[in-house]
């Protein structure tokens, strides 16, 4: 292996640019070949590059010489595409499920080290711009099914004061991450710039819409459903301090009022482009369902900056119950949310007067007051850990 040749997009350019190293501690030294429109990716990381859209198109136009050539790690040009992976099927099949990512898929691809790490890459050297947001509306990997909701975010952006720039499809790519680079905050749906953006630690804010594709699959991508494969986290399986929606026919209003009154469109933080912590546990069914009530709960009832807050964490547990496959328990799950929705009302009303009192209710003040500082306990773990969002309480 002496030249590994990119096929594919951005995000293919990419992940094989940030695990170059690792290639030439397995194989010697190794150059990387693209096509000229890609090759602002492997100069990000400055690692030895050709381009040679000759050899590129050849590779992946011609579907026998796709299925015929040996494609081995000890031949002198290896093709890093799983469409050259001699197998009854598509090893990138397998990114479609929950644990799987396109890094996992490349590593495997290249003979890696199934824990071989991604190298960063250098930013533009640009300053950031305060206030300016750049949208990508479409992307190549994914269908725009929805081309009339970025006008019409790009408008309440404005509205917002904003200074909105929309991608022009003329720009370089490095022209396009310049500006990204630039701006305060990107929109865009999942592809591969949105997740170089993210992997790749760009200083700026990042929120993910992507069109929904749930029960409509269509041979033009592998996913059966939106998530897991349209979230951030399948690009090289690690989480970020990242927005992500799916955009509907029927929601597009709610969606524009929930990204520009969103976490990043207040600025209800700063943002920190490092990966964020969560912990994967298993949960029983009822402790899920009770959890996810709490979260509906607050949605329906939080003034808006401080659900925003917690949208993301919503979002989650309602994706995670739409396939979950947990519908005989709907009724039970209403009657979890009926009974958190009391009790929210009778904890906005009896903290506040509790947490004041001096007299009688001394023992119940202490228990609310432990609550309290349990509830800001929690608040600060997560912030050493850098979590991506905290448990929200409206009556402190």
């Amino acid at each position: 292996m002496k030249k590994v040749v990119v096929l594919g997009g951005t995000g293919d350019a990419y992940l094989i640019s940030a695990l170059h190293a690792e290639i030439q501690g397995v194989y010697g030294p190794v150059e990387i070949v693209t096509r000229e429109r890609l090759a602002c990716v492997p100069e990000m990381f400055g690692v030895p590059h050709v381009v040679d859209d000759d050899i590129v198109a050849h590779a992946e136009q011609d579907f026998s010489f796709q299925r015929t050539h040996s494609n081995l790690h000890s031949d002198d040009v290896f093709y890093a595409h799983p469409c050259f992976v001699r197998t009854p099927f598509r090893v990138d099949h397998l990114t479609t499920k929950p644990d799987a990512s396109q890094a996992d898929m490349y590593r495997m691809i290249l003979g890696l080290d199934p824990y071989a790490p991604l190298a960063l890459p250098r930013h533009p050297d640009v300053p950031t711009e305060p206030g300016r947001v750049t949208i990508i509306e479409d992307s190549t990997s994914w269908p725009n099914t929805q081309p009339t909701f970025w006008p019409r975010l790009a408008g309440a952006l404005r509205e917002a004061g904003w200074q909105v720039e929309i991608n022009n499809k003329s720009w370089p790519l490095s022209e396009l991450f310049a500006r990204c680079a630039a701006s305060e905050w990107v929109i865009g749906p999942q592809c591969g710039v949105m997740s170089v953006l993210v992997t790749g630690e760009f200083p700026c804010r990042k929120t993910l819409a992507t069109p929904n594709i749930d029960g409509n699959r269509r041979p033009e991508y592998l996913a059966r459903e939106t998530f897991p494969y349209g979230y951030v986290t399948k690009f090289a399986n690690t989480d970020y301090d990242v927005e992500e929606f799916k955009i509907d026919g029927d929601n597009h209003e709610a969606l524009v009022r929930s990204i520009v009154l969103g976490a990043n469109g207040l600025r209800l933080r700063s943002h920190d482009p490092q990966p964020v912590k969560t912990v994967q546990v298993a949960l029983s069914p009822g402790d899920f369902l009770d959890r996810l009530a709490v979260l509906a709960v607050k949605r329906a009832r939080l003034p808006e900056h401080l659900r925003a807050a917690q949208e993301r964490e919503y979002l989650r547990y309602a994706e995670a119950y739409r396939q979950s496959g947990l519908e005989r328990a709907e009724p039970l799950y209403q009657a979890l949310y009926a009974l958190h929705d009391k009790t929210f009302a009778a904890l906005d009303r009896l903290v506040p007067a509790t947490l004041a009192d001096r007299g009688a209710l001394h023992d119940y003040t202490a228990m609310v007051r432990c609550n309290k500082e349990r509830v800001m306990l929690k608040v600060e773990i997560d912030q050493l850990c850098h979590a991506p969002y905290s448990e929200i309480k409206s009556y402190y």
